[in-house]
């Protein structure tokens, strides 16, 4: 978990990024949070997932290590793959929200000869 200390309320949550044959997998690690607390987005070329993971109130407390990220967080993951944005799924349990992005199968372009209209393989 990448933390940022200035104060002003920010972090970024720990993730991995897997490239599979058939699919992109995205994990990332946001324990101590509900799915109503972060939002996934799937841009053009990039999958974003926001949200805020809020610091448990403690009355009358010193805090003498803080190491756990709290406040707001935007995750950007540039995708460099033609995913299926129809077929994506998302779950989340015990901490760790885990995006699926299927990719697009890749279209095969046919050629044809300007002549006939035809395909190579046709004349």
């Amino acid at each position: 978990m990448m933390w940022n200390p200035n104060g002003n309320g920010r972090f970024l949550p720990a993730h991995d990024v897997i490239e599979m044959d058939d699919k992109i997998i995205v994990i990332v690690e946001v324990a101590g949070m509900q799915t109503d607390y972060f939002q996934i987005h799937l841009a053009e070329d990039r999958l974003v997932v926001t949200g805020v993971r809020r610091r448990p109130a403690y009355e009358r407390c010193a805090h003498h290590r803080v190491e756990i990220g709290y406040g707001e967080f935007r995750l950007d993951v540039p995708l460099h793959w033609t995913v299926q944005r129809d077929a994506v799924t998302a779950t989340y349990a015990d901490g760790f929200l885990q995006i699926d992005l299927p990719r697009r199968p890749e279209k095969h372009i046919q050629i044809l000869t300007r002549e006939q209209g035809k395909t190579p393989d046709e004349q």
